[in-house]
């Protein structure tokens, strides 16, 4: 049984990785969570695109990160993608 991948899903993955990046608490990340203002780096998009793909089993350019402001945001654009396979 499989189960479907949910907005909350990706939100939750993405706020512990970008906070292992960052060095902030996954706790004070949040939906409006401004992605540059935290200071994530090019490497950093790189490495966690490479992670969505294998958590999430789909394929996204780094470049898409820089693409959405917000966490909330990227992270309804990798839930668009996995929707669109």
């Amino acid at each position: 049984m499989t189960t479907k991948t949910t907005l909350s899903d990706i939100q939750d993955f993405l706020q512990a990785r970008i906070a292992k990046f960052t060095g902030t608490e996954a706790s004070q990340l949040g939906a409006d969570s401004v992605l540059l203002d935290l200071g994530l780096q090019s490497i950093d998009a790189v490495i966690l695109s490479g992670e969505v793909e294998d958590e999430f089993q789909t394929e996204i350019n780094p470049s898409m990160i820089f693409e959405h402001e917000t966490l909330g945001s990227f992270s309804q654009a990798v839930l668009d993608g996995l929707s669109t396979k």
